[in-house]
């Protein structure tokens, strides 16, 4: 009689609630709780043994915030420290099979949200990116419902999280339009709002990293002819992401004049290069057609060609 009263008072000191219905509990009130309902290892034994469906231990785990519930005496599943309070379980409470079944349910929904959270906590994600995690880590039930919370709480926004890349990929990477645009819709951001997040772009920076990015690939251009730098240019921008406009505007902008001197310094270097790949299979002649083929093929004028191979010609005849 003195263990049923003692029961009675402990339990009185709980705010008791339906399965459904939530509380709003500080920390100090969510701390007070838990040290009332966990179990230390020494408790052991039910409420009332007579009881179906009795919660008669609650265990803290070694992760922070999960805990064990078990039911007349026998594990039963795991729950979120939330849950707890959320619905203010306890020793000697009676659980339902229905209600035992939206504990896991809600449960599970806990950890996916954890999850997400934890994604985040890295840096900006699309929704996508978000789906595709909590798919990834077998939370895909519970993703509509956690990304409509995430939403909700604008953890998530679509649209800043596109302006934010466009900035980033344009001041740190010095990527192109057409790259940028290509990347956010592969992260599930829609043409509207990619449309928008491009006027963090602005044409100026767009050609002032192009230029940047068209000087050092000229410098690497040296041993090339005129215009087979201008051509390796184009393309290295292309690839990049930029329009033609913007190349063509920057590319009459950079000094791509060679001297006569540069220019067959390259040629030389590529002639050369030539002659010794064609010479293992051809002589006379057809070495040296190979090796004008090869030259005109990369832009040099006739007149260079010409002087290199009667070069040639004179260091072989020596």
């Amino acid at each position: 009689m003195e263990h049923s009263n003692k029961e009675k008072e402990q339990n009185d000191q709980l705010i008791r609630l339906e399965p459904n219905q939530p509380v709003n509990l500080t920390k100090e009130n969510l701390s007070e709780h838990l040290k009332k309902v966990v179990n230390t290892d020494s408790e052991k034994g039910s409420i009332d043994p007579d009881k179906k469906n009795t919660i008669t231990s609650i265990q803290a785990q070694k992760r922070k915030g999960r805990y064990n519930i078990f039911i007349n005496d026998k594990y039963a599943f795991p729950v979120d420290e939330e849950l707890i309070i959320t619905h203010m379980l306890h020793k000697g409470k009676v659980l339902t099979p229905e209600f035992q079944e939206q504990l896991q349910v809600e449960d599970v929904y806990r950890k996916a949200y954890q999850r997400a959270l934890n994604y985040l906590s890295y840096g900006l994600r699309s929704e996508k990116e978000v789906r595709d995690d909590l798919k990834d880590k077998e939370f895909e039930e519970q993703a509509d419902e956690v990304v409509e919370r995430l939403i909700d709480q604008k953890l998530i926004n679509d649209l800043e999280y596109a302006k934010s890349y466009v900035r980033t990929a344009a001041n740190l990477n010095s990527k192109g339009p057409s790259n940028i645009k290509h990347e956010l819709s592969k992260r599930g951001i829609n043409k509207e709002q990619i449309e928008v997040a491009m006027y963090e772009y602005s044409f100026d920076d767009q050609f002032a990293n192009a230029m940047s990015l068209a000087e050092k690939s000229w410098k690497k251009s040296r041993l090339k002819s005129q215009r087979e730098a201008v051509q390796k240019t184009k393309q290295f921008l292309m690839q990049k992401g930029y329009s033609m406009d913007i190349i063509q505007e920057v590319i009459s902008e950079l000094d791509t004049e060679k001297t006569e001197d540069e220019e067959y310094e390259a040629l030389a270097k590529q002639g050369e290069q030539a002659w010794r790949r064609y010479s293992s299979k051809f002589s006379d002649y057809k070495l040296i057609q190979k090796t004008k083929s090869s030259l005109y093929q990369k832009g040099y004028p006739s007149e260079l060609i010409n002087k290199f191979i009667e070069m040639k010609e004179e260091e072989t005849n020596e």
